[in-house]
C-alpha cells in the first residue's frame, strides 16, 4: 500500500521518467503528459503542483500506471521514484537460522552500529587517507548524521543506508569560475559512498586471495580508503553470534552514473573476517601518516611556454568554507587540469595541504585527476 502523501515531488517524478525512457509531450505549470515510445504507446499524467489538493491522488494514479507498465508492485515503484537522487547501500546480515526475517537483538544492534561506523570511517578516508584515525575529522562525524536509514527489509535482514548522489541541478559547466557550496555538499555524500565501495572491494580482494596480503599491499589499501576503523566495523558485526556473513550492495542513483571501478556488491564471511582482522592489526600499528584529499573545480591556470610546471588554483571546501588551493603541476597533470577546466569536470587532488588562517592555501601534490567518485558522465 502506497502512502497517501508521497515523500517526493515533481522533480523526482520527472527525473525518474527521463531515466526510464519517457519523454514529455505537452503540459504546463499544473500538469504534464509524458509518453513512452513503443508498441503500447503509453501516456501518463504528471502532477506538477505539490500543494494542490489532488496532488497525492494524481501521484497514486501515476504510480499505479507505472507499476502496471513496469510489471512491478506500486511500493517498489514508489521507492524507486523517492530515491532517484540517492545512492542506497544495503547491509544484509545472513545466517541459516534467519529464516523468518528476524534477527537476534544483539546482532541487530551491532548491524545498526556498524552501519554508522562504516559511514564515519569512509567519510574520514574521503577527507584524509590514513591507516588509523584515532580521532575522526568533525566533518566525517557530521556526515554520518546526515545520511538516512531506510525501512528494514526482509530477505535475511537488510538495513538500507540512504545518501544523496546528486542534486536536481546541473553539477558544473565548462569554464566554471566558482564552486557551488550546495552542490559540493551533495557531492561529498556521493564521494563517501564511493570511498566505502572501493575500500570494501579492496578488503574483499585481499580476504579472498589464496595468500595473505603483504605489508606493501596493506599499505597500498590505505590509498583506497581502508583503515583500522573500517576493518573493525566489519569485524564487530560478522563476529556477532547468529550472523554468518555480511554482504553490502551499492544501488547507485539512476540520475548519477556509478563511479567507475567500484564493485556493485561485496561479501564477508567468518573466514574473510579472519583476514580483515589481521589487516586491521597491522593498520593499528602503522606509523601515523596521512594525506589530504581535496575535491573541487579548476578556476585558475597560469603557465609560460618555457616553464616546466604550471600554476593551478582549485576552488574547494575546507572546513565547509570555500577556498582556493594553489599548486604547481608538471606538464601532464597541468594538461589534465586544462581539460577538466575546459570540460567542467570536478577534480580530486591528493597530497600535503597547508591552509593557514588568513593565508594562501597550498598543496604539494602527489596525485591529480578527474574526481573518480563521480560517474563517467563527468
Amino acid at each position: 500500500m502506497v502512502h497517501s502523501e508521497p515523500d517526493f515531488g515533481p522533480e523526482e517524478i520527472r527525473s525518474y521518467l527521463k531515466v526510464t525512457g519517457w519523454t514529455p509531450v505537452s503540459g504546463g505549470v499544473v500538469a504534464e503528459l509524458w509518453s513512452l515510445p513503443g508498441p503500447a504507446d503509453e501516456v501518463v499524467l504528471v502532477p506538477m503542483k505539490p500543494g494542490a489538493p489532488d496532488f497525492a491522488k494524481r501521484t497514486q494514479i501515476l504510480l499505479a500506471d507505472l507499476a502496471r507498465i513496469e510489471s512491478q508492485d506500486a511500493r517498489t515503484v514508489h521507492d524507486a521514484v523517492a530515491t532517484v537522487f540517492n545512492d542506497v547501500t544495503d547491509l544484509r546480515a545472513s545466517h541459516p537460522s534467519l529464516s523468518d526475517g528476524s534477527i537476534p537483538l544483539e546482532a541487530g544492534y551491532e548491524l545498526f552500529i556498524s552501519a554508522k561506523r562504516l559511514r564515519v570511517a569512509s567519510a574520514a578516508a574521503t577527507i584524509r587517507r590514513q591507516g588509523h584515525f584515532r580521532n575522526f575529522p568533525t566533518r566525517a562525524r557530521e556526515q554520518a548524521r546526515e545520511v538516512r536509514l531506510g525501512q528494514t527489509r526482509r530477505g535475511s535482514y537488510i538495513v538500507p543506508i540512504i545518501s544523496q548522489a546528486r542534486s536536481p541541478e546541473d553539477v558544473y559547466s565548462p569554464g566554471q569560475e566558482y564552486i557551488e557550496v550546495g552542490v559540493e555538499e551533495t557531492l561529498f555524500d556521493r564521494r563517501v559512498t564511493a570511498t566505502m565501495s572501493r575500500a570494501l572491494g579492496v578488503l574483499e580482494d585481499m580476504a579472498s586471495a589464496e595468500r595473505e596480503p603483504t605489508p606493501s599491499e596493506i599499505t597500498d589499501s590505505i590509498g583506497e580508503g581502508v583503515s583500522y576503523e573500517l576493518c573493525q566495523a566489519l569485524s564487530k558485526v560478522v563476529n556477532t553470534d547468529s550472523v554468518g556473513s555480511l554482504d553490502v550492495s551499492f544501488n547507485w542513483s539512476r540520475v548519477a552514473a556509478p563511479p567507475p571501478g567500484t564493485p556493485p556488491q561485496v561479501e564477508f564471511n567468518q573466514a574473510a573476517i579472519d583476514i580483515v582482522d589481521r589487516v586491521s592489526a597491522q593498520l593499528k600499528t602503522r606509523i601515523y601518516t596521512s594525506q589530504h584529499l581535496i575535491y573541487g573545480i579548476v578556476t585558475d591556470l597560469s603557465r609560460h611556454p618555457e616553464d616546466e610546471t604550471g600554476r593551478v588554483g582549485v576552488q574547494t571546501l575546507i572546513k565547509r568554507r570555500s577556498r582556493t588551493v594553489w599548486m604547481d603541476l608538471p606538464d601532464s597533470d597541468y594538461h589534465t587540469a586544462v581539460r577538466c577546466h575546459d570540460d567542467g569536470i570536478p577534480v580530486r587532488v591528493q597530497g600535503r595541504l597547508t591552509s593557514p588562517p588568513g593565508g594562501h592555501a597550498t598543496m604539494e601534490v602527489d596525485d591529480f585527476g578527474p574526481d573518480p567518485s563521480l560517474g563517467s558522465d563527468q
